[in-house]
Parts: C-alpha cells; sequence; structure tokens
C-alpha cells in the first residue's frame, strides 16, 4: 500500500505517571527502548517534570516526543504549581506549550469547589491563548460518591476536547461503548488500562481485567480516531529489572496498536 494511502491510526503513548519514583531519564529510554514513539509527561513534586527544557533534552536524546501533559490535580500533587485550580491550569498549559504537546490532561474540582468550578468555562479560552488543548478526564466515585464535578459521560458533555478513561469508568459502572456514543465526537485523548473490577482504579493490563477492551479498542479505531492514546499501566511487578519492564512496555503498546488497528488478539 502506498504511504500516502495508508489510513491514519491512534498514536499509542507511554506515560511517566506510571514510574513516578524512578529518574525521568531512566524512565524515557526505558520507553524509548520499548518502541514508543512518544510519551504522556505528569507533572509532579519531582522538579525535572516541571523544567519544559530538561524533559525536552531528555525526550530528543531518547528520540520521542511529548504529545500530552497531565496537570498535577491529584490529591497527592495539590500543592504542585499552586493551590489555585485557575493558576495551576494555566502554568500546567505554558509547560504543554514549551513541550510542543497538543494535549493538556486535567481533572475537575470537587463538587464543592465553588470558585473552581465557577471559572472552568474560562478553561478552553485560557488553552488557546496559549496553544494546547485543555482536556477534561472523566474521574470515579470513591466508595461510591462522586466527589468529583465529571464523573458520568452527561457531565463530560459541558467542556470541548475529554480524555476517556477506561478504568475510570468501570469503576463507575459505565459502559464503555454506551459512554463512547455520549463523547466520541469529544475524545482526543485516551487512558486505556484494564480494570480487576474491586472497585478501584487498578491499571491492569490489556485482557487481564472485567474490560471488553479488546471490542472497545477495536470500536475506537473502526470510529477513524486518529488521536492519541496512553497506557496507563501499573508496572510494579515487571521492576525486578529493566529488561522486563521494557519487554513489558513492548507487548502492552504491541498489543493495543493492533486492537486499535482491528487486529483481534489470538486465544490463549
Amino acid at each position: 500500500m502506498d504511504v500516502a494511502s495508508t489510513p491514519a491510526r491512534p498514536r499509542v503513548l507511554a506515560t511517566t505517571a506510571s514510574l513516578l519514583l524512578s529518574p525521568l531519564d531512566w524512565v524515557i529510554s526505558a520507553f524509548a527502548d520499548a518502541g514508543f514513539g512518544g510519551f504522556e509527561l505528569l507533572i509532579s513534586q519531582e522538579p525535572e517534570t516541571r523544567d519544559p527544557a530538561r524533559v525536552a533534552r531528555l525526550a530528543d536524546a531518547a528520540g520521542l516526543d511529548v504529545p500530552a501533559v497531565h496537570g498535577p490535580y491529584m490529591l497527592l500533587l495539590r500543592n504542585v504549581l499552586g493551590t489555585s485550580y485557575a493558576g495551576k491550569t494555566r502554568k500546567s498549559l505554558e509547560i504543554a506549550a514549551e513541550l510542543g504537546a497538543t494535549t493538556m490532561v486535567a481533572h475537575a474540582p470537587f463538587r464543592w469547589e465553588r470558585k473552581a468550578l465557577s471559572w472552568l468555562p474560562e478553561a478552553d479560552d485560557v488553552a488557546d491563548e496559549i496553544g494546547p488543548r485543555f482536556a477534561m478526564e472523566n474521574l470515579y466515585p470513591v466508595r461510591g460518591r462522586n466527589y468529583y464535578s465529571a464523573v458520568m459521560p452527561e457531565e463530560l458533555t459541558a467542556f470541548r476536547h475529554v480524555v476517556f478513561d477506561t478504568s475510570h469508568f468501570a469503576v463507575a459502572g459505565v459502559d464503555l461503548f454506551e459512554a463512547w456514543d455520549i463523547l466520541g465526537d469529544r475524545v482526543v485523548h485516551l487512558h486505556v488500562s484494564d480494570n480487576l473490577g474491586t472497585g478501584k482504579d487498578n491499571h491492569a493490563p490489556i485482557g487481564e481485567g472485567v474490560l471488553p477492551l479488546e471490542a472497545f479498542l477495536g470500536h475506537v479505531g473502526a470510529t477513524g480516531y486518529t488521536g492519541t492514546v496512553t497506557l496507563e499501566l501499573d508496572c510494579r511487578a515487571h521492576l525486578d529489572t529493566r529488561e522486563r519492564l521494557v519487554a513489558f512496555l513492548a507487548g502492552e503498546r504491541c498489543k493495543a496498536e493492533r486492537l486499535l488497528a482491528g487486529h483481534v488478539e489470538p486465544a490463549t
């Protein structure tokens, strides 16, 4: 097939969030060795993650780029880049812009954070000014309660751009196909992992949980989606050697790419 006529496919990325406690240069080189062409950067407590020039040098040295940046919205990162939702968002967008990222992943405020919630309608205008898209990720209930303001698909329709997290929808009890029907035209980025059905966000490898990821990823690819897909995986069982980690990441990348291209995994 002529290269010009080859259909565009979703691009599969790794994420530094999966290896948050490991040195950033080591993590990025492992991604390169696992065959990834790019990665999602989580802005964290580590000063390197907040230094876009440093991240860009490491990425360039490994032959990778950074199409997506995840802002520090998690509870354990609540003081990173300040405590103001608006300020944190602007700074995250600026870091993403310096890295050439097209998407900045955001979490919605808690339902009682009125000041942050009232600012949210301005987020897209700020993003348009800076460059990267402000994309809202679906979150999930904690012990059966929806503390966050963007959990169900209908709540995500308030945002121009959406990050679709498969495991989060599993915890929320939301059918992936129904969620895609509602949100597909807004989705610019996916976080993909399986879920063990325990009511927690497990970040399990594809095919090792309760989610129909084989069929779902095939469906996403068949819809013509050509955005980015980050594999958010729990890597702790594969950290005894670098070789084992690289092999695990490479295997999950190949699996995701095959499924998105419509190739069904062989039965085992």
